[in-house]
């Protein structure tokens, strides 16, 4: 094995690559400050390499450890969070198939693995823990160990929503402005900012956490544009990088929410100033009391809201972007904007998440159906 390091950029930070006994890169990382620094980190993977992928009789998990070492954990562009998931399922292939040595594992063992998946995952998370292992294999192949690929062929089960789709936002344009003026009449910074979030993303379609990361900086009522560009977990009460590199985006700002946040910041200034509290971070939907609300307790609120507006729907902060999309498609918004605006690449999955069409929307496309069959 061998490890060869470059000093590359403006910045001259350094880089590292590793490679098997067959001149293959295994493993590689840039943005050192030092030289030090990259020669650490290659050493210690160069050493896990050698102990681990090159022999013989590894189990799926010892190989799945050694990769997630070398390919996740070091990527800096990755999210704690995201980490964090990968490991989940790496624990969940730990648990399956415990000791059994790589080359033992056959087809039908492997289908059985992917049918027992499907009963704790929706389809999606199948396919993600069958797309890690994939990339397992893949290392596995290229450090020289000869085996059956078991994943071949293999068949992806599982539901393709926990909820059903219905059950993810306002079923109707009037229920989704009906709850926009309940929101308003909650205003009240000393009591609670949850229904200026939940306002906040009823009207823009930012994700719950990127809603949470926006910070008064990140606002321009000039020009009535927002910016986004990283989230915040707020279970864990920290900062994430964005969920996809066109998450990146500006957003339209409407006048009526640019006087609901004028009015917000006038507030939350006076209330922080003559308590002597700070909002390190500046940001907007900062609790004078306790920061950012969590996840749990934001859900709590909307689920509040619903039961008080006796609307029929079990849908959680995501929905507040399901319904700002489903609103913008029947309005007649082109759906390659509205992928813009949410931050999508491309207009797949606008169509497949968020094509639903409202209440309102779907009668007057039946009535004008029916007119075009008269004639």
């Amino acid at each position: 094995m061998s490890i060869s390091y470059r000093q590359r950029g403006k910045k001259k930070t350094w880089d590292y690559r590793v490679f098997n006994t067959n001149g293959k890169v295994v493993a590689s990382n840039s943005g050192f400050r030092t030289k030090r620094e990259a020669t650490l980190e290659a050493q210690e993977i160069e050493s896990k390499v050698a102990g681990g992928l090159v022999r013989t009789d590894a189990t799926l998990y010892e190989l799945w450890q050694v990769w997630f070492d070398l390919m996740i954990l070091p990527d800096k562009d990755l999210a704690k969070s995201t980490k964090n998931k990968y490991q989940t399922r790496g624990n969940y292939i730990k648990k399956y198939f415990s000791g059994q040595k790589l080359s033992d594992i056959r087809f039908s063992t492997y289908q059985a693995f992917i049918k027992e998946c499907s009963k704790s995952m929706i389809r999606s998370q199948v396919g993600r823990m069958n797309g890690d292992i994939k990339r397992v294999l893949q290392m596995a192949k290229k450090d020289g160990l000869i085996f059956s690929d078991f994943t071949e062929g293999v068949q992806i089960y599982g539901e393709k929503y926990r909820k059903r789709q219905e059950e993810k936002y306002l079923h109707s344009i009037q229920d989704y402005k009906v709850v926009l003026i309940y929101l308003k009449s909650k205003f009240n910074y000393m009591k609670s900012v949850s229904p200026f979030l939940l306002y906040f993303l009823f009207k823009t379609g930012l994700r719950v956490g990127e809603g949470m990361a926006t910070s008064w900086d990140d606002l321009d009522f000039e020009k009535k544009l927002g910016y986004t560009y990283r989230r915040f977990a707020g279970d864990k009460q920290e900062f994430c990088s964005p969920k996809t590199p066109t998450s990146v985006r500006y957003y339209p700002l409407s006048d009526d929410l640019i006087i609901v946040l004028q009015a917000l910041r006038k507030i939350q200034d006076r209330v922080l100033s003559e308590r002597g509290i700070k909002n390190p971070d500046n940001l907007v939907f900062f609790d004078y009391r306790y920061g950012v609300p969590t996840n749990t307790a934001f859900n709590k609120y909307i689920k509040k809201c619903l039961i008080a507006l006796e609307i029929d729907c079990q849908m959680t902060a995501t929905g507040t972007r399901h319904t700002f999309a489903s609103y913008l498609l029947s309005q007649g918004v082109d759906v390659w904007a509205v992928a813009k605006i949410l931050g999508h690449k491309n207009i797949k999955q606008i169509l497949d998440t968020y094509g639903h069409i409202l209440k309102e929307k779907l009668e007057y496309e039946f009535e004008a159906t029916r007119k075009l069959v008269d004639k």
